[in-house]
């Protein structure tokens, strides 16, 4: 069972940052998790929340700054005193650190107001530019981004995000041209995603952070789990 890092490794460094995605690749993991949302300039940048105010000391929505306007709020300090400076990075400055790296890079394309073509394709052509197709799985709850990106590029795995199980789920994912599953780690859940991975789908579980949840996750044959805590799972599955 793979271990993904949530965000990097938000539990010890500040999400989504450069720092995190250092400090989780230390670890014996074997992908990390990031998000992406567009700005002004139409620059694919790495953060969870469509507004900058919780994990900057900065306000306003990603997509009212350009790229270098983001660059100069603070996205370390919030977290701790030692992290400041640390800045929020463009995807592709964050594809070409792990391109030499045996990591694999869970891209979260954020869902956008308007204009979801134009950021489509943007992160397409910085994956594209990067060579890093065969690193990357896009995911998202977008699901109808899927087949967009399926049909401009082919070679990417594409995962459709779910917090709820979905029924006929094999006939759906071919629907949406996802290649696997990502779905929110639940007990309840657990009994569907034991059936998928029967029926021969790749499933991946989030929000897995405890000894339980992951042993319930590897008995279950999911392909990986995205933790808040990759040490703890590194260690765990070692």
């Amino acid at each position: 069972m793979k271990i993904i890092a949530h965000r990097g490794n938000k539990r010890y460094t500040p999400e989504n940052t450069m720092a995190a995605f250092i400090s989780a690749a230390e670890y014996s993991i074997n992908g990390i998790e990031l998000d992406v949302q567009i700005t002004r300039d139409h620059i694919p940048v790495v953060i969870h929340d469509s507004k900058i105010d919780r994990t900057t000391d900065g306000k306003g929505n990603v997509n009212s700054f350009t790229f270098k306007e983001l660059r100069n709020f603070d996205a370390g300090s919030w977290f701790g005193e030692q992290f400041r400076g640390e800045k929020i990075p463009s995807l592709e400055e964050v594809l070409l650190w792990v391109k030499e790296k045996n990591i694999t890079m869970h891209v979260e394309l954020k869902e956008q107001k308007d204009n979801y073509e134009a950021f489509l394709d943007s992160c397409l052509a910085v994956i594209h530019g990067t060579r890093t197709e065969k690193k990357v799985v896009i995911s998202t709850f977008a699901h109808s981004y899927l087949p967009y990106i399926k049909e401009r590029n082919s070679s990417i795995e594409t995962a459709l995000l779910t917090k709820t199980p979905i029924i006929r789920i094999s006939g759906y994912r071919k629907t949406v041209n996802a290649d696997s599953i990502h779905i929110r780690h639940s007990y309840y859940y657990a009994k569907f995603y034991r059936s998928w991975v029967r029926n021969g789908h790749t499933v991946r579980t989030y929000n897995v952070n405890s000894t339980r949840e992951a042993l319930r996750c590897q008995a279950a044959g999911v392909d990986g789990i995205i933790s808040d805590d990759p040490k703890l799972m590194s260690g765990l599955l070692k």
